[in-house]
């Protein structure tokens, strides 16, 4: 099968565990790319947690952010975008407004805003994303993304709280830690939909990358999906094929198989 476009998820996947891209990996996307083949990121980041990479890479393409909530092109236009309804914001603010202890993030458009900025939770995430946490106005109505953080036995409590409260949001935890709350209609799978019309690819011309429960149905969708080896056992199973860890180049392995250089 020839593939005509690459989706992968960043932290993880792209990134090792220093948050950095690896010398191999970053040459062989740099060599698909060269190929005319288009390197997309999918990730729950916001959009300048993701745009150091995209100029690390040399790539000209769209990105997918909040894990599929918006798309924005090179120069941050958005193309699409999946908010929260209001209705559902302001139910979700009552709840958490018990829960200020938590770090309580939310993500719209190109800014992030967090109930505490000195929590050590969004300390932690600014060092992570290289970026700065605003403090949260009252009046806040275009939401993109909710993301909660704090102890994994709190953040379960919640998570199983406002999936009762909530059935009909996309309610997840991207890892034990970390609660992410969006419009089910913002999915991984249903934004690479969109792009395939912008490039021109089918689902079955797609490769994506991923290693974790928010990108299960990324990985259901395309043509080759691929999780990392350091991904939990149930996405291995989803997967058409498992590479090695992010440490390990397990893009480049990949990449350097299906796209090889002719010299």
């Amino acid at each position: 099968m020839l593939y005509h476009a690459v989706f992968s998820d960043i932290d993880g996947t792209l990134l090792n565990d220093q948050h950095q891209i690896t010398p191999r990996t970053e040459q062989a996307i740099k060599a698909v790319i060269k190929q005319g083949i288009p390197f997309i990121p999918v990730s729950a980041r916001p959009p300048y947690a993701i745009t150091p990479y995209i100029h690390q890479l040399q790539t000209e393409q769209a990105m997918i952010c909040y894990s599929g909530a918006l798309i924005l092109d090179k120069n941050l236009t958005a193309l699409y975008s999946v908010l929260i309804e209001q209705n559902d914001l302001r139910l979700l603010n009552q709840i958490l407004a018990d829960y200020t202890d938590l770090s309580i993030n939310h993500y719209a458009w190109l800014n992030w805003f967090s109930n505490d900025l000195s929590n050590p939770w969004t300390l932690q995430e600014s060092q992570i994303t290289g970026l700065q946490a605003e403090l949260a106005p009252k009046d806040l109505t275009e939401v993109h993304k909710i993301l909660v953080m704090g102890d994994a036995e709190k953040i379960q409590r919640l998570e199983q709280k406002l999936k009762q409260n909530f059935p009909h949001l996309s309610i997840h935890c991207s890892k034990p830690e970390y609660l992410e709350m969006m419009n089910k209609a913002a999915t991984k799978a249903k934004a690479i939909q969109f792009m395939e019309n912008q490039l021109n690819v089918t689902a079955e011309q797609i490769i994506a990358f991923g290693d974790n429960f928010n990108d299960l149905d990324m990985l259901q969708y395309a043509g080759l999906s691929v999780a990392m080896g350091n991904s939990p056992d149930e996405i291995k199973q989803v997967a058409k094929q498992v590479t090695a860890n992010n440490n390990e180049d397990g893009i480049a392995l990949v990449l350097e198989s299906q796209f090889p250089i002719i010299d």
